[in-house]
């Protein structure tokens, strides 16, 4: 009996891009670009409130000494122009914090302003100190801590921050010449700060990434079959409501093939459950095949049986598609000398496709494409039976029309 893989990896999220990354070690690095772009917006979503609170402490904190030092005359125009620039990156940061394309737009924008901003501070503090003014050099520790821990940034963005603002202050300290022992002074409990604060960022990142890692791949496990690998029943009856509620909306068809496979029992009991389940998972590699589109899912719906969610297709495309299937799993030509009507595995396919409206709920299409699979166990089965807009329009939900033959 020929033997293929599953139809994606049965320890679901080993097949998922998330447990790759855990897999590879949840470090500070970078993850693959669509899972580092869904972290970096999880990560702004966790952090919004301190993101906000310090793009206003920000602004509130220049603006009075800003203007205190202006009305004073203590400033030269160079330092009054720097500290203009201060203020209008600090309040760029403010309104892409606040505004309706924080998630789009901030992180992008943060990484230049905020070292931009920092480094400006830097050169005009060692300014003012050089004029005497030593009490200024206190600001310096907040902005080498604030890219670290309060302004959203991943680890390798705070430390290029935090490295250019070191730079721009110790340049700075030398041409204005303030007294070297206080440069190196200055500099060195700067680089001691800035070293906690990495190792604090560095340790917190971390464990926010793999945490973020852990949660999704939980995630996805609770979604599939660990069989299979597919997508489990629950998936499928969510995806079914959302997809009913759209297509109304729409005005599009929905088709739902539910198929079974044939005597699997009898497989079972011939070969053994090992057996069975080996077959199980090649024939839903083959099912997987032909479900490609976006909105159209695949899913296990209990025991040997197998459910197909078709948006916007027609009864003719769903019979196809249906047959396709069908012809598919013969070609495995997987041994069941247990079954009566062949030597190989073979499935029996329903299909039932309606055009949602308000009057009538999902499970009565799900119950439609139920009573075609009905006909093709009836009928024979290894076929396609298909129920279309007319059935169920007469459809009783809840109440199966057809009793002609025993299922099973």
């Amino acid at each position: 009996m020929a033997e293929f893989p599953p139809a994606v990896d049965p320890a679901v999220p080993s097949s998922s891009a998330y447990a790759a990354e855990l897999r590879r070690g949840a470090g500070v690095r970078a993850f693959a670009p669509p899972v580092e772009a869904e972290f970096v917006q999880r990560h702004l979503a966790d952090n919004t409130t301190l993101i906000r609170m310090t793009a206003v402490a920000s602004v509130l904190l220049a603006v009075p000494r800003g203007v205190e030092q202006i009305l004073l005359g203590a400033w030269t125009e160079l330092q009054t122009g720097l500290y203009a620039a201060t203020l209008a990156s600090s309040v760029a940061l403010l309104v892409l914090s606040f505004g309706p394309w924080f998630q789009r737009l901030y992180m992008p924008f943060a990484q230049v302003l905020v070292p931009l901003r920092n480094s400006l501070v830097a050169v005009v503090v060692a300014g003012v100190a050089a004029r005497g003014q030593l009490e200024a050099l206190m600001l310096l520790p907040l902005f080498v801590i604030g890219p670290f821990l309060v302004f959203g940034l991943r680890f390798r963005a705070a430390v290029f921050a935090v490295a250019i603002t070191l730079v721009a202050y110790a340049a700075t300290a030398v041409l204005v010449a303030l007294p070297l022992p206080l440069i190196l002074r200055t500099c060195t409990f700067l680089l001691i700060v800035a070293g906690g604060s990495g190792v604090v960022a560095r340790t917190l990142e971390r464990a926010a990434r793999t945490r973020f890692l852990e949660n999704h791949a939980m995630t996805e496990l609770a979604q599939h079959d660990a069989l299979t690998g597919l997508k489990n029943r629950r998936v499928f009856d969510e995806h079914l409501e959302r997809l009913w509620q759209l297509a109304g909306q729409e005005g599009r068809p929905i088709g739902i093939v539910l198929i079974d496979v044939d005597h699997f029992k009898a497989y079972n009991d011939r070969y053994g459950h090992q057996a069975g389940d080996r077959a199980l998972c090649q024939v839903a590699r083959m099912l997987h095949v032909f479900v490609t589109r976006p909105l159209d899912l695949l899913a296990r719906y209990g025991g040997e049986e197998f459910a197909v969610l078709l948006y916007d297709i027609d009864t003719l495309e769903a019979e196809q598609l249906a047959e396709q299937m069908r012809k598919a799993v013969c070609g495995l030509a997987i041994e069941h000398r247990g079954s009566r009507i062949g030597e190989i595995v073979t499935i029996s396919a329903g299909v039932g496709v309606v055009e949602p409206s308000t009057k009538r709920r999902s499970r009565g299409a799900l119950q439609l494409a139920d009573e075609a699979l009905y006909l093709a166990k009836t009928r024979g089965r290894n076929r396609v039976e298909v129920l279309d807009q007319g059935a169920h329009n007469v459809l009783e939900t809840g109440v199966f029309a057809l009793r002609s033959a025993p299922r099973g």
